[in-house]
């Protein structure tokens, strides 16, 4: 699940935002009413999302993100969704890599229930790597669903996420789609080179973002990372 924290000093908006994003059984939503409770909680449970209002009288919204910026990990994980009352404070947001959404009162929850569900989107958290999961994924990432490529890549990651030992020999793992498909073996890595062809184009243009985030060191994407990066991401979420 993705885990929400809600942080506002209005106890009733608090209460309010956090019914509405308990509604949706994929959103595991705390609450927080103080910035240095906003802190304490968010370093205990290391939520994916902090929906924070920038009006706390203990503590400046500025020094709970500066102090949330203290690690380079921190720093470069960009999931605040900030909500403000008045347009000045946005010419200090140009510097704050780690706000993602902003959005000014009057406060509206489907604003931020879509906010949330895009940051899920951009990173991809999608739990488990089921047909459906993957479709949508591979779509993000311009990696078309209906090559050959695709369907090995598909099948691969599924089979690695079941188990995790076959991501360290990509031929074990050509050997099962091949099993699978009931193709050569030698035919599967140019399929799978071939489909990330516009994977690797589309990576450039998109400069590193989203699920790229997984290759940023690497200077192109091949089967065997491509696989290993994808499935340790899933693996990841299922923790």
């Amino acid at each position: 699940m993705l885990r929400v924290l809600v942080a506002d000093e209005n106890l009733e908006t608090n209460s309010n935002c956090c019914q509405y994003l308990a509604n949706d059984k994929n959103l595991d939503v705390f609450s927080s009413c103080s910035g240095i409770n906003t802190l304490n909680k968010y370093r205990e449970i290391q939520p994916n999302i902090l929906v924070i209002n920038s009006n706390f009288k203990d503590k400046c919204y500025t020094e709970i993100v500066n102090e949330l910026s203290t690690t380079s990990q921190e720093r470069k994980n960009c999931n605040i969704i900030l909500t403000v009352d008045n347009s000045t404070e946005k010419i200090e947001l140009d510097y704050m890599a780690k706000v993602y959404k902003l959005f000014y009162f009057p406060l509206n929850y489907s604003y931020i229930k879509k906010g949330i569900e895009q940051y899920n989107l951009d990173n991809i958290i999608f739990y488990e790597p089921n047909e459906d999961n993957l479709r949508a994924l591979f779509y993000k990432i311009n990696l078309y669903n209906e090559s050959l490529g695709a369907d090995y890549f598909k099948y691969a990651i599924m089979q690695c996420y079941n188990n995790p030992k076959l991501i360290n020999s990509l031929k074990s793992i050509f050997y099962l789609v091949s099993e699978e498909f009931n193709v050569s073996f030698g035919s599967i890595r140019p399929a799978m080179r071939n489909a990330l062809k516009s994977v690797n184009d589309f990576r450039i243009s998109s400069n590193n973002k989203g699920i790229f985030k997984l290759f940023e060191n690497e200077d192109f994407i091949t089967p065997k990372n491509f696989i290993r990066n994808i499935t340790k991401h899933y693996l990841k979420q299922k923790k």
